[in-house]
């Protein structure tokens, strides 16, 4: 399609995704890979829904994304705060994720919640870190380190080998 000076555009244009995860993936994209391993369309027992699973200097991150209900009934977000069928579902999907590997401390993997096009302010309920894809970036990068290099090496290749799905790293040094 040209644009207004009837040229045809040199980059691909930027369609709207279908599912949160998409998004989501979008975004996790920009993680720098010389630190972060994301692994995409992680299907946990019990669970209808894949997610993405972070793993960088600030800890293990399981992202799970959700989209603006269509009927508003349904909607997570409610004026007191979120459903707690929701806290508990991420919960026990980061407590999933940490049985998967023994290398990393339970405190150290956090559950989160972002919402898909919907501007949410941080925030924390239970263990759970609910946010929006505005500042899911902030919320992965902005804490303490925690994994040193060849700890989250480890880590990486523990959940590797567990999770069995598609991932995006560093390239291997040699």
């Amino acid at each position: 399609m040209p644009n207004d000076s009837t040229e045809w555009p040199t980059r691909a244009l930027v369609r709207p995704r279908t599912s949160g995860e998409g998004a989501t993936s979008a975004i996790l994209g920009a993680l720098p890979r010389s630190e972060w391993t994301v692994f995409d369309s992680v299907r946990l027992a019990g669970r209808r829904t894949p997610l993405q699973v972070a793993v960088g200097p600030q800890g293990v991150f399981v992202v799970e994304s959700r989209r603006r209900p269509w009927v508003s009934a349904r909607d997570e977000l409610r004026p007191g705060g979120v459903r707690q069928d929701v806290v508990v579902a991420a919960t026990r999907a980061a407590a999933a994720v940490t049985e998967l590997t023994g290398l990393v401390e339970p405190k150290h993997v956090t559950a989160v919640v972002c919402f898909v096009g919907r501007e949410v302010e941080p925030v924390v309920a239970g263990d759970v870190v609910i946010c929006s894809t505005r500042n899911l970036l902030a919320i992965l990068t902005t804490g303490t380190a925690v994994l040193g290099a060849d700890r989250l090496q480890l880590v990486t290749l523990d959940l590797d080998t567990s999770l069995g799905t598609s991932h995006r790293t560093a390239p291997r040094r040699r």
